[in-house]
């Protein structure tokens, strides 16, 4: 699937998942970096926004920048932890200007063409 990129236009889905009871542990803990390697791999390509944790509920919450739900599952199949998840898709409205300004300046923060010291 090519990546897509985020703009005031591309639809927006909040992914709410939580870990499933019958989850090893270990198996999951030894996932992590795997984990986090994918999880920017997919916000360098435009195709995953915010990203929330609790630990408390066993829950995570993903935003995820595609065209539809077909998409979204997709782009959460490449995820190494997506098999200790139940998921749950909800179609949002897409970021308002704030929130596209300031992924911008993220964005830009974060580039590799970045040089250093600025």
């Amino acid at each position: 699937m090519p990546p897509t990129r985020t703009t005031a236009a591309a639809p927006t889905f909040m992914v709410v998942a939580t870990l499933r009871d019958d989850t090893d542990l270990t198996e999951f803990a030894a996932l992590r970096d795997d984990e986090q390697k994918q999880l920017e791999v997919l916000r360098s390509a435009g195709r995953i926004g915010a990203h929330y944790i609790s630990p408390a509920r066993r829950a995570t919450f993903v935003e995820v920048i595609a065209a539809d739900e077909k998409q979204v599952a997709e782009t959460l199949a490449t995820l190494p932890f997506a098999r200790f998840f139940d998921a749950d898709v909800y179609p949002t409205t897409p970021p308002d200007p704030a929130e596209l300004a300031h992924r911008a300046r993220s964005s830009a923060e974060n580039s590799p063409l970045r040089t250093a010291g600025e």
